[in-house]
């Protein structure tokens, strides 16, 4: 019965994936711009992302991109802040942004028949964003109460500690969010300049809704100061070296642990192996029935909950652990950790266990792709890691044919004991236990504000 059930899992997931997904996708060229169009006519509206092959590894100093797009619509030479979010909540648009070390990407939602005077208004930002200091210094302001209060959210302060840590050494190690001194150096002329730089980026337009949404070519032609000037180039990282230490952060009214293990991946450890690791991820901690959440939480009670992740971009990656312990309990539960990552790197793994995740990832495949936005979102990634899409409809077929010793390996390795980086933020008694497992380090953490 279980075989059958995998089998019309498999089967289900391939046709739905050859019916729906790759036979939707249209590519055009629009001008110099790129244009990855879905057709979607299930609602009257649109999605518009637009995709900028430059992030905050081009910054003059941190945060500059983030603030740039942040801000961009806080006024313009004719219309104030007020104005601007006035029109934007009357057509019921959704503007939204992400920023990344490797690219940027502004998105744009709202109803089809408000198409032309939404992405109109959206390219006039573009061309004429001024950034006033009134509404420069209230964000900057907000900015900095934001992170001088990180220290109150310890999962927080752990992922921007840990992140900066783990990649010491390379051009990603600065925060795309600022930092309190950076945001200082923020002026509207700065801003302006940086905005300049995004125009003349190159770009993609990823694009969803229906047939209408063709009306965008000719408005972004016309309004859209954009050009495909620049591109971001591939960078080569030194791998990670190994660790020997803990780093510790004392925080003030800590009554648990927070825990981040992990390392930075470089791009020649990735090729062909992209769903091998998004398997592991999901297998070592994907959810309550994952590795670490039986082994920590169901038989020890060690802790709530504990995630694993393997992230990659296109010429970098990160893999690592999230996950929190009562102060008594951190030392082991660090320690438990260490031994679930060899175990499973020697193929110590019950088929049971095994056959559990593989059908839980090939049967949840194709429910990523209901939304349109989601499905849209894969192939950016895809395209931004330069795979081919065709990847996508081989993720059923590559899963079923993973085997436990593939499964080792890919522990083996995105996760050497000796390259991970452990930061634990939590109370200064700590110090004591985690020096029974690697001698410690402190932190101040406010070295990283």
């Amino acid at each position: 019965m279980k075989k059958i059930l995998f089998t019309t899992l498999l089967m289900t997931s391939s046709v739905l994936a050859k019916e729906s997904f790759l036979d939707s996708v249209q590519r055009m060229k629009w001008g110099d711009l790129d244009v990855v169009w879905v057709e979607d006519a299930k609602f009257p509206r649109f999605t518009a992302s637009f995709y900028f092959q430059d992030g905050a590894l081009a910054d003059k100093f941190s945060g500059l991109s983030q603030s740039a797009f942040s801000q961009l619509a806080s006024g313009t030479s004719k219309e104030n802040q007020r104005d601007l979010s006035e029109f934007f909540d009357f057509y019921g648009a959704n503007l939204k942004h992400s920023v990344t070390h490797e690219y940027s990407v502004y998105s744009v939602q709202a109803l089809t028949r408000d198409i032309s005077p939404v992405m109109t208004k959206v390219c006039e930002i573009f061309k004429d964003a001024q950034y006033p200091d009134k509404e420069l210094k209230s964000y900057v302001s907000r900015s900095k109460s934001q992170l001088k209060n990180l220290v109150t959210s310890h999962a927080g302060l752990a992922d921007r500690i840990f992140r900066q840590v783990s990649l010491n050494g390379t051009p990603y190690t600065t925060p795309v969010e600022g930092t309190l001194k950076s945001f200082d150096a923020l002026t509207p002329e700065v801003l302006k300049e940086r905005l300049g730089q995004f125009n003349k980026a190159k770009k993609v337009l990823y694009l969803s809704g229906p047939k209408d949404v063709k009306q965008l070519e000719e408005i972004i032609t016309k309004n859209c100061p954009w050009s495909s000037e620049t591109e971001l180039k591939p960078l080569m990282l030194n791998r990670p070296a190994s660790s020997s230490v803990i780093y510790l952060v004392p925080v003030p009214n800590a009554n648990q642990a927070q825990i981040r293990i992990g390392r930075y991946l470089v791009s020649t450890e990735v090729p062909g192996k992209y769903d091998h690791f998004h398997f592991l991820a999901g297998f070592m901690g994907g959810g309550f029935t994952s590795k670490l959440v039986q082994e920590l939480r169901v038989k020890r009670g060690l802790t709530y909950s504990a995630a694993a992740y393997v992230s990659l971009q296109r010429d970098y990656g990160r893999a690592g652990i999230i996950t929190f312990s009562k102060n008594e309990t951190t030392a082991e539960t660090i320690g438990l950790i260490r031994d679930i990552f060899q175990d499973v790197a020697m193929g110590k793994i019950e088929e049971k266990e095994f056959l559990h995740q593989q059908g839980h990832q090939i049967g949840g495949f194709a429910f990523g792709f209901e939304e349109t936005g989601a499905f849209l979102g894969q192939i950016m990634l895809y395209d931004h890691q330069r795979r081919n899409l065709e990847e996508l409809l081989k993720f059923p077929e590559t899963i079923k044919n993973l085997t436990i010793r593939e499964l080792a390996q890919a522990d083996f390795e995105i996760f050497p004991w000796e390259k991970m980086t452990i930061v634990v933020v939590g109370d200064k008694s700590l110090e004591k236990d985690l020096t029974k497992i690697r001698p410690v380090k402190i932190l101040d953490y406010n070295d990283f504000l």
